[in-house]
């Protein structure tokens, strides 16, 4: 959980927060699921690609990382994120 919480925030800059991360295995696959808050005004196209650098990112770590990533505007912050590095 740990490494998955240092990865979303290294390569998630652009957003605002990441929260409730879940993970599950089942046999082989790791099964990896969180929220992503991004700015209200971030484009969808700019929102997708920040997915597909996270998940990128992820699945270098975990080759076997099956992902889904939630994204939603920012009034759905949570106090009890992940914080992302922006850089």
């Amino acid at each position: 959980m740990e490494r998955l919480k240092t990865i979303i925030s290294q390569y998630g800059a652009g957003a605002v927060q990441a929260h409730d991360l879940r993970t599950r295995q089942d046999g082989h696959s790791v099964f990896v699921d969180f929220h992503l808050i991004v700015p209200g005004e971030m484009t969808v196209l700019d929102s997708h690609t920040l997915c597909d650098q996270i998940e990128v990112a992820i699945k270098a770590e975990f080759p076997n990382a099956r992902i889904q990533i939630h994204v939603e505007p920012e009034h759905k912050a949570k106090s009890d994120a992940i914080a992302i590095a922006n850089v």
